[in-house]
Protein backbone atom coordinates (compact mmCIF):
# COMPACT_ATOMS: atom_id res chain seq x y z
CA UNK A 1 0.00 0.00 0.00
CA UNK A 2 2.86 2.37 0.81
CA UNK A 3 4.51 1.64 -2.53
CA UNK A 4 1.25 2.24 -4.41
CA UNK A 5 0.74 5.58 -2.68
CA UNK A 6 4.33 6.69 -3.34
CA UNK A 7 4.06 5.72 -7.02
CA UNK A 8 0.79 7.64 -7.40
CA UNK A 9 2.18 10.77 -5.77
CA UNK A 10 5.29 10.55 -7.94
CA UNK A 11 3.13 10.43 -11.06
CA UNK A 12 1.19 13.53 -9.91
CA UNK A 13 4.36 15.54 -9.30
CA UNK A 14 5.96 14.33 -12.52
CA UNK A 15 2.94 15.39 -14.54
CA UNK A 16 3.08 18.86 -12.94
CA UNK A 17 6.74 19.40 -13.74
CA UNK A 18 6.45 18.06 -17.28
CA UNK A 19 3.41 20.20 -18.02
CA UNK A 20 5.18 23.34 -16.87
CA UNK A 21 7.07 23.73 -20.09
CA UNK A 22 8.35 27.11 -21.26
CA UNK A 23 5.90 29.09 -23.34
CA UNK A 24 6.78 29.37 -26.96
CA UNK A 25 7.27 32.98 -27.88
CA UNK A 26 4.93 33.81 -30.75
CA UNK A 27 6.74 34.59 -33.94
CA UNK A 28 6.71 38.26 -34.77
CA UNK A 29 5.76 39.20 -38.25
CA UNK A 30 8.93 40.02 -40.16
CA UNK A 31 9.16 43.74 -40.94
CA UNK A 32 9.06 44.89 -44.50
CA UNK A 33 12.68 45.29 -45.42
CA UNK A 34 14.41 47.19 -48.12
CA UNK A 35 15.18 45.40 -51.36
CA UNK A 36 18.15 43.13 -51.12
CA UNK A 37 21.29 45.10 -51.68
CA UNK A 38 24.36 43.87 -53.51
CA UNK A 39 26.99 42.25 -51.39
CA UNK A 40 30.22 43.98 -50.56
CA UNK A 41 32.11 41.85 -53.08
CA UNK A 42 29.81 42.75 -55.97
CA UNK A 43 31.68 44.73 -58.54
CA UNK A 44 30.73 48.37 -58.94
CA UNK A 45 31.10 50.07 -62.35
CA UNK A 46 33.49 52.96 -62.45
CA UNK A 47 32.35 56.20 -64.05
CA UNK A 48 34.03 57.03 -67.38
CA UNK A 49 35.29 60.61 -67.70
CA UNK A 50 33.76 62.61 -70.54
CA UNK A 51 35.58 62.16 -73.82
CA UNK A 52 36.12 65.87 -74.22
CA UNK A 53 37.60 66.35 -70.75
CA UNK A 54 41.36 65.75 -70.55
CA UNK A 55 42.71 63.75 -67.65
CA UNK A 56 43.99 66.42 -65.23
CA UNK A 57 47.38 66.09 -63.62
CA UNK A 58 48.13 66.94 -60.00
CA UNK A 59 49.62 70.37 -59.57
CA UNK A 60 51.58 71.99 -56.78
CA UNK A 61 51.69 75.37 -55.14
CA UNK A 62 55.27 76.20 -56.16
CA UNK A 63 54.56 75.79 -59.87
CA UNK A 64 51.94 78.54 -59.96
CA UNK A 65 52.28 81.25 -62.62
CA UNK A 66 52.42 84.79 -61.16
CA UNK A 67 49.22 86.69 -61.90
CA UNK A 68 49.11 89.57 -64.30
CA UNK A 69 47.07 91.59 -61.82
CA UNK A 70 45.99 91.24 -58.14
CA UNK A 71 42.48 90.42 -59.32
CA UNK A 72 43.47 87.05 -60.78
CA UNK A 73 44.35 83.87 -58.84
CA UNK A 74 48.04 83.33 -58.23
CA UNK A 75 48.00 79.54 -58.56
CA UNK A 76 46.39 76.97 -60.78
CA UNK A 77 44.54 74.58 -58.43
CA UNK A 78 45.31 70.92 -58.62
CA UNK A 79 42.48 68.67 -59.74
CA UNK A 80 40.52 66.66 -57.20
CA UNK A 81 42.25 63.46 -56.20
CA UNK A 82 39.77 62.46 -53.56
CA UNK A 83 39.98 58.77 -52.91
CA UNK A 84 36.53 57.35 -53.64
CA UNK A 85 35.14 54.54 -51.51
CA UNK A 86 36.20 51.21 -52.97
CA UNK A 87 33.61 48.54 -52.30
CA UNK A 88 35.51 46.02 -54.42
CA UNK A 89 39.18 45.11 -54.83
CA UNK A 90 38.86 45.60 -58.59
CA UNK A 91 41.30 48.11 -60.07
CA UNK A 92 39.92 51.64 -59.90
CA UNK A 93 40.10 54.43 -62.43
CA UNK A 94 43.13 56.57 -63.01
CA UNK A 95 43.97 59.32 -60.54
CA UNK A 96 41.82 62.40 -60.94
CA UNK A 97 38.68 60.64 -62.17
CA UNK A 98 35.41 60.44 -60.25
CA UNK A 99 33.93 57.11 -59.21
CA UNK A 100 30.28 57.30 -58.09
CA UNK A 101 29.15 55.13 -55.21
CA UNK A 102 26.27 52.77 -55.90
CA UNK A 103 23.17 53.79 -53.98
CA UNK A 104 22.52 50.12 -53.26
CA UNK A 105 25.75 49.58 -51.34
CA UNK A 106 25.01 48.71 -47.72
CA UNK A 107 28.53 49.16 -46.38
CA UNK A 108 29.78 52.49 -45.11
CA UNK A 109 31.93 54.23 -47.73
CA UNK A 110 35.60 54.79 -47.07
CA UNK A 111 36.62 58.32 -46.00
CA UNK A 112 37.46 60.79 -48.75
CA UNK A 113 40.97 62.19 -49.13
CA UNK A 114 42.53 64.76 -51.43
CA UNK A 115 46.07 65.94 -52.12
CA UNK A 116 45.01 69.17 -53.80
CA UNK A 117 47.13 72.10 -52.65
CA UNK A 118 46.42 75.80 -52.29
CA UNK A 119 48.44 78.64 -53.74
CA UNK A 120 50.62 80.37 -51.17
CA UNK A 121 49.77 83.85 -52.48
CA UNK A 122 46.21 83.38 -53.65
CA UNK A 123 44.16 86.53 -53.98
CA UNK A 124 40.45 86.92 -53.21
CA UNK A 125 38.56 88.46 -56.09
CA UNK A 126 36.07 91.24 -55.37
CA UNK A 127 34.13 91.67 -58.58
CA UNK A 128 31.82 88.63 -58.58
CA UNK A 129 28.60 90.17 -57.27
CA UNK A 130 28.83 88.66 -53.80
CA UNK A 131 29.21 90.37 -50.46
CA UNK A 132 31.90 93.05 -50.24
CA UNK A 133 33.64 94.19 -47.06
CA UNK A 134 35.80 97.03 -45.84
CA UNK A 135 39.47 97.23 -46.72
CA UNK A 136 40.45 96.39 -43.12
CA UNK A 137 38.32 93.25 -43.03
CA UNK A 138 39.56 92.29 -46.48
CA UNK A 139 43.18 92.52 -45.32
CA UNK A 140 42.45 90.44 -42.21
CA UNK A 141 40.65 87.84 -44.28
CA UNK A 142 43.51 87.60 -46.81
CA UNK A 143 46.10 87.26 -44.03
CA UNK A 144 44.17 84.44 -42.32
CA UNK A 145 43.44 82.85 -45.70
CA UNK A 146 47.10 82.66 -46.70
CA UNK A 147 48.16 81.34 -43.29
CA UNK A 148 45.47 78.65 -43.65
CA UNK A 149 46.83 77.77 -47.09
CA UNK A 150 50.27 77.16 -45.58
CA UNK A 151 48.72 74.85 -42.97
CA UNK A 152 46.76 73.02 -45.67
CA UNK A 153 49.82 72.48 -47.87
CA UNK A 154 51.77 71.13 -44.87
CA UNK A 155 49.03 68.66 -43.90
CA UNK A 156 47.96 70.54 -40.75
CA UNK A 157 44.27 70.24 -41.56
CA UNK A 158 42.70 71.15 -38.17
CA UNK A 159 44.78 74.34 -37.98
CA UNK A 160 43.95 75.13 -41.59
CA UNK A 161 40.21 74.71 -40.98
CA UNK A 162 40.37 77.00 -37.95
CA UNK A 163 42.16 79.75 -39.91
CA UNK A 164 39.78 79.45 -42.87
CA UNK A 165 36.84 79.93 -40.51
CA UNK A 166 38.58 82.97 -39.07
CA UNK A 167 38.96 84.37 -42.58
CA UNK A 168 35.24 83.76 -43.21
CA UNK A 169 34.39 85.76 -40.11
CA UNK A 170 35.92 88.79 -41.85
CA UNK A 171 34.91 88.04 -45.45
CA UNK A 172 32.39 85.43 -46.55
CA UNK A 173 34.24 84.62 -49.77
CA UNK A 174 33.59 81.58 -52.03
CA UNK A 175 37.33 80.90 -52.44
CA UNK A 176 37.70 80.56 -48.67
CA UNK A 177 34.77 78.12 -48.59
CA UNK A 178 36.44 76.07 -51.32
CA UNK A 179 39.77 75.77 -49.53
CA UNK A 180 38.00 75.08 -46.25
CA UNK A 181 36.26 72.18 -48.00
CA UNK A 182 39.69 70.79 -48.99
CA UNK A 183 40.75 70.75 -45.33
CA UNK A 184 37.46 69.20 -44.20
CA UNK A 185 37.72 66.44 -46.83
CA UNK A 186 40.94 65.31 -45.17
CA UNK A 187 39.27 65.55 -41.74
CA UNK A 188 36.48 63.19 -42.90
CA UNK A 189 33.63 65.64 -42.34
CA UNK A 190 31.44 65.06 -45.41
CA UNK A 191 28.42 67.02 -44.20
CA UNK A 192 30.48 70.19 -43.67
CA UNK A 193 32.28 69.54 -46.98
CA UNK A 194 28.91 69.44 -48.75
CA UNK A 195 27.87 72.75 -47.20
CA UNK A 196 31.19 74.49 -47.95
CA UNK A 197 31.28 73.34 -51.57
CA UNK A 198 27.77 74.63 -52.18
CA UNK A 199 28.81 77.97 -50.73
CA UNK A 200 31.87 77.96 -52.98
CA UNK A 201 29.85 77.58 -56.19
CA UNK A 202 26.92 79.77 -55.13
CA UNK A 203 28.04 82.70 -57.27
CA UNK A 204 29.32 80.76 -60.26
CA UNK A 205 32.89 80.43 -61.43
CA UNK A 206 34.02 84.08 -61.20
CA UNK A 207 35.04 84.13 -57.51
CA UNK A 208 37.07 80.88 -57.65
CA UNK A 209 37.93 80.38 -61.32
CA UNK A 210 36.70 77.79 -63.77
CA UNK A 211 39.12 75.05 -62.66
CA UNK A 212 38.11 75.20 -59.01
CA UNK A 213 34.46 75.53 -60.00
CA UNK A 214 34.69 72.28 -62.00
CA UNK A 215 36.64 70.56 -59.23
CA UNK A 216 34.02 71.65 -56.67
CA UNK A 217 31.30 69.95 -58.71
CA UNK A 218 33.37 66.76 -58.89
CA UNK A 219 33.92 66.85 -55.14
CA UNK A 220 30.17 67.27 -54.65
CA UNK A 221 29.59 64.09 -56.64
CA UNK A 222 32.08 62.25 -54.47
CA UNK A 223 30.72 63.52 -51.18
CA UNK A 224 27.17 62.65 -52.27
CA UNK A 225 28.22 59.01 -51.90
CA UNK A 226 28.89 59.69 -48.22
CA UNK A 227 25.52 61.27 -47.40
CA UNK A 228 21.83 60.51 -47.07
CA UNK A 229 18.76 62.61 -46.21
CA UNK A 230 16.45 62.40 -43.19
CA UNK A 231 13.09 64.03 -42.56
CA UNK A 232 11.71 63.84 -39.01
CA UNK A 233 8.38 65.19 -37.83
CA UNK A 234 6.39 65.10 -34.59
CA UNK A 235 3.07 66.64 -33.55
CA UNK A 236 3.30 66.05 -29.77
CA UNK A 237 3.44 69.58 -28.35
CA UNK A 238 6.51 70.15 -26.19
CA UNK A 239 8.31 66.96 -27.17
CA UNK A 240 12.05 67.36 -27.65
CA UNK A 241 13.26 65.52 -30.74
CA UNK A 242 16.87 64.33 -31.02
CA UNK A 243 18.79 62.72 -33.85
CA UNK A 244 21.80 60.61 -32.86
CA UNK A 245 21.77 62.17 -29.39
CA UNK A 246 21.63 65.78 -30.60
CA UNK A 247 18.45 67.78 -30.00
CA UNK A 248 17.20 69.23 -33.29
CA UNK A 249 13.78 70.75 -32.56
CA UNK A 250 10.85 70.96 -30.17
CA UNK A 251 7.53 69.63 -31.45
CA UNK A 252 5.29 70.34 -33.18
CA UNK A 253 7.45 70.68 -36.24
CA UNK A 254 9.78 68.88 -38.59
CA UNK A 255 13.47 68.65 -39.37
CA UNK A 256 15.35 67.92 -42.58
CA UNK A 257 19.09 67.37 -42.80
CA UNK A 258 21.95 65.58 -44.45
CA UNK A 259 23.44 62.71 -42.46
CA UNK A 260 26.24 60.28 -43.01
CA UNK A 261 25.45 56.93 -44.57
CA UNK A 262 24.63 54.27 -41.96
CA UNK A 263 22.23 53.68 -39.07
CA UNK A 264 20.74 56.54 -37.07
CA UNK A 265 18.65 56.86 -33.91
CA UNK A 266 15.64 59.16 -33.53
CA UNK A 267 14.41 59.96 -30.03
CA UNK A 268 11.42 61.92 -28.79
CA UNK A 269 11.10 62.85 -25.14
CA UNK A 270 8.46 64.56 -23.05
CA UNK A 271 7.61 64.09 -19.38
CA UNK A 272 5.62 60.87 -19.20
CA UNK A 273 6.17 60.07 -22.88
CA UNK A 274 8.98 58.68 -24.97
CA UNK A 275 9.73 57.25 -28.39
CA UNK A 276 12.93 55.74 -29.70
CA UNK A 277 13.43 54.45 -33.24
CA UNK A 278 16.65 53.06 -34.70
CA UNK A 279 16.53 53.45 -38.46
CA UNK A 280 17.84 50.71 -40.73
CA UNK A 281 20.91 51.33 -42.83
CA UNK A 282 20.35 54.48 -44.88
CA UNK A 283 22.34 54.25 -48.08
CA UNK A 284 23.92 56.97 -50.24
CA UNK A 285 21.37 59.30 -51.76
CA UNK A 286 18.45 57.68 -49.90
CA UNK A 287 15.84 59.60 -47.91
CA UNK A 288 14.48 58.32 -44.59
CA UNK A 289 11.20 59.88 -43.46
CA UNK A 290 9.60 59.21 -40.11
CA UNK A 291 6.90 60.72 -37.92
CA UNK A 292 7.63 60.09 -34.26
CA UNK A 293 4.68 59.09 -32.10
CA UNK A 294 5.16 59.42 -28.34
CA UNK A 295 3.58 57.01 -25.87
CA UNK A 296 3.53 56.64 -22.11
CA UNK A 297 5.45 53.84 -20.45
CA UNK A 298 2.12 52.30 -19.44
CA UNK A 299 0.95 52.13 -23.05
CA UNK A 300 4.14 50.34 -24.05
CA UNK A 301 4.11 47.90 -21.10
CA UNK A 302 3.00 44.30 -21.58
CA UNK A 303 3.06 41.27 -19.27
CA UNK A 304 4.05 37.68 -19.91
CA UNK A 305 4.60 34.41 -18.04
CA UNK A 306 7.19 31.70 -18.46
CA UNK A 307 4.66 28.94 -19.22
CA UNK A 308 1.30 28.77 -20.97
CA UNK A 309 -0.40 26.67 -18.25
CA UNK A 310 -0.73 29.24 -15.50
CA UNK A 311 -2.79 26.82 -13.39
CA UNK A 312 -0.13 24.10 -13.19
CA UNK A 313 1.89 25.47 -10.21
CA UNK A 314 -1.29 25.88 -8.19
CA UNK A 315 -2.39 22.37 -9.16
CA UNK A 316 0.88 21.00 -7.79
CA UNK A 317 0.37 22.98 -4.57
CA UNK A 318 -3.19 21.69 -4.30
CA UNK A 319 -2.07 18.11 -4.90
CA UNK A 320 0.54 18.50 -2.17
CA UNK A 321 -2.05 19.84 0.23
CA UNK A 322 -4.34 16.91 -0.60
CA UNK A 323 -1.55 14.42 0.03
CA UNK A 324 -0.89 16.14 3.37
CA UNK A 325 -4.53 15.78 4.33
CA UNK A 326 -4.45 12.11 3.38
CA UNK A 327 -1.28 11.70 5.44
CA UNK A 328 -3.04 13.35 8.35
CA UNK A 329 -5.93 10.93 7.94
CA UNK A 330 -3.55 7.95 8.11
CA UNK A 331 -1.91 9.48 11.16
CA UNK A 332 -5.31 9.78 12.81
CA UNK A 333 -6.14 6.15 11.99
CA UNK A 334 -2.78 5.06 13.37
CA UNK A 335 -3.51 6.85 16.63
CA UNK A 336 -6.89 5.10 16.77
CA UNK A 337 -5.22 1.68 16.25
CA UNK A 338 -2.73 2.40 19.01
CA UNK A 339 -5.54 3.41 21.36
CA UNK A 340 -7.39 0.18 20.61
CA UNK A 341 -4.17 -1.73 21.18
CA UNK A 342 -3.61 -0.02 24.56
CA UNK A 343 -7.23 -0.68 25.56
CA UNK A 344 -6.92 -4.38 24.67
CA UNK A 345 -3.66 -4.72 26.60
CA UNK A 346 -5.13 -2.93 29.64
CA UNK A 347 -8.18 -5.16 29.52
CA UNK A 348 -6.00 -8.25 29.36
CA UNK A 349 -3.96 -7.09 32.33
CA UNK A 350 -7.07 -6.72 34.51
CA UNK A 351 -7.63 -10.48 34.33
CA UNK A 352 -6.07 -11.72 37.58
CA UNK A 353 -6.04 -14.48 40.12
CA UNK A 354 -7.15 -13.53 43.62
CA UNK A 355 -4.39 -14.25 46.10
CA UNK A 356 -5.06 -13.06 49.52
CA UNK A 357 -4.36 -10.45 50.52
CA UNK A 358 -3.10 -9.15 47.05
CA UNK A 359 -4.36 -9.37 43.47
CA UNK A 360 -1.62 -10.41 40.99
CA UNK A 361 -2.06 -9.35 37.29
CA UNK A 362 -1.87 -12.23 34.87
CA UNK A 363 -0.51 -10.17 31.84
CA UNK A 364 -1.13 -10.87 28.12
CA UNK A 365 0.94 -13.29 26.12
CA UNK A 366 2.47 -12.00 22.84
CA UNK A 367 0.44 -14.51 20.91
CA UNK A 368 -2.84 -13.02 22.05
CA UNK A 369 -5.13 -12.93 19.01
CA UNK A 370 -5.59 -9.47 17.42
CA UNK A 371 -3.08 -7.54 19.53
CA UNK A 372 -0.19 -7.82 17.09
CA UNK A 373 -2.47 -7.00 14.14
CA UNK A 374 -3.63 -3.80 15.82
CA UNK A 375 -0.09 -2.70 16.59
CA UNK A 376 1.22 -3.52 13.11
CA UNK A 377 -1.72 -1.74 11.48
CA UNK A 378 -1.01 1.34 13.58
CA UNK A 379 2.68 1.31 12.65
CA UNK A 380 1.84 0.98 8.94
CA UNK A 381 -0.65 3.81 8.98
CA UNK A 382 1.75 6.04 10.91
CA UNK A 383 4.47 5.31 8.35
CA UNK A 384 2.09 6.17 5.51
CA UNK A 385 1.16 9.39 7.28
CA UNK A 386 4.80 10.40 7.73
CA UNK A 387 5.56 9.64 4.07
CA UNK A 388 2.47 11.61 3.08
CA UNK A 389 3.67 14.61 5.08
CA UNK A 390 7.03 14.48 3.31
CA UNK A 391 5.51 14.18 -0.14
CA UNK A 392 3.06 16.98 0.64
CA UNK A 393 5.85 19.28 1.78
CA UNK A 394 7.89 18.55 -1.36
CA UNK A 395 4.87 19.10 -3.61
CA UNK A 396 3.91 22.38 -1.94
CA UNK A 397 7.51 23.62 -2.14
CA UNK A 398 7.74 22.63 -5.83
CA UNK A 399 4.46 24.34 -6.62
CA UNK A 400 5.55 27.49 -4.81
CA UNK A 401 8.81 27.61 -6.81
CA UNK A 402 6.91 27.06 -10.07
CA UNK A 403 4.41 29.78 -9.16
CA UNK A 404 7.27 32.20 -8.47
CA UNK A 405 9.02 31.39 -11.73
CA UNK A 406 5.75 31.74 -13.64
CA UNK A 407 4.80 35.07 -12.11
CA UNK A 408 3.67 37.82 -14.46
CA UNK A 409 6.60 39.99 -15.53
CA UNK A 410 6.38 43.36 -17.35
CA UNK A 411 8.31 44.18 -20.50
CA UNK A 412 8.38 47.06 -22.96
CA UNK A 413 7.28 46.83 -26.58
CA UNK A 414 8.36 49.15 -29.39
CA UNK A 415 6.09 51.96 -30.58
CA UNK A 416 5.77 50.27 -33.96
CA UNK A 417 4.63 47.07 -32.19
CA UNK A 418 1.87 49.07 -30.52
CA UNK A 419 0.87 50.47 -33.89
CA UNK A 420 0.67 46.94 -35.27
CA UNK A 421 -1.53 45.89 -32.34
CA UNK A 422 -3.88 48.77 -33.01
CA UNK A 423 -3.94 47.95 -36.70
CA UNK A 424 -4.91 44.33 -36.04
CA UNK A 425 -7.91 45.33 -33.93
CA UNK A 426 -8.99 48.33 -35.95
CA UNK A 427 -10.95 48.39 -39.17
CA UNK A 428 -8.60 50.83 -40.89
CA UNK A 429 -5.34 49.74 -42.63
CA UNK A 430 -1.99 49.30 -40.93
CA UNK A 431 -0.95 52.48 -39.14
CA UNK A 432 2.82 51.89 -39.17
CA UNK A 433 3.91 51.62 -42.79
CA UNK A 434 7.50 51.01 -43.85
CA UNK A 435 8.40 52.88 -47.03
CA UNK A 436 10.90 51.17 -49.30
CA UNK A 437 11.90 52.17 -52.81
CA UNK A 438 15.11 52.47 -54.82
CA UNK A 439 15.21 56.18 -53.97
CA UNK A 440 13.98 56.14 -50.40
CA UNK A 441 13.86 54.00 -47.28
CA UNK A 442 11.82 55.00 -44.23
CA UNK A 443 8.60 54.67 -42.33
CA UNK A 444 5.40 56.64 -41.96
CA UNK A 445 3.39 56.34 -38.75
CA UNK A 446 -0.27 57.31 -38.80
CA UNK A 447 -3.07 57.03 -36.27
CA UNK A 448 -4.36 58.65 -33.07
CA UNK A 449 -2.89 59.00 -29.59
Amino acid sequence: MIKALAVGLGLVLGAGVVSAQPKRTPKRKPPVSAPKSPKADDKQPAATPPADTPNPKPGDATGATPPASPATPTATPAPPTATPPAPTPAPGPASGTVTPISSGARAKPAPLKTDEKAGTNEALQKNAGYKTVSKADEDRAVTAFRQANDYLNNGLFPQAAARYREALSFWDHPAVHYNLALALINLDQPIEVFDQLNEAIKYGNDPIGQDKFDHAKEYLKLVAGQLADIEVSCTKVGAKISVDGKEVFTAPGSYKAKVRVGKHTFYGDKEGYNARVTAPFIGPGETFRIELKLYTAKELTRYRRRWDKEWMPYTVIGAGALVGIIGGGFEYLASSNFKDFDTAVAKCNTTSVMNSPKTTPMGCPSSTSGLLDMRNSGNTKRTIGIVGYGVAGAAIATGAVLAYLNRSQPYQIRPEDLEEEKAETAAHPVAFTPIVSPEMTGAMVQGHF
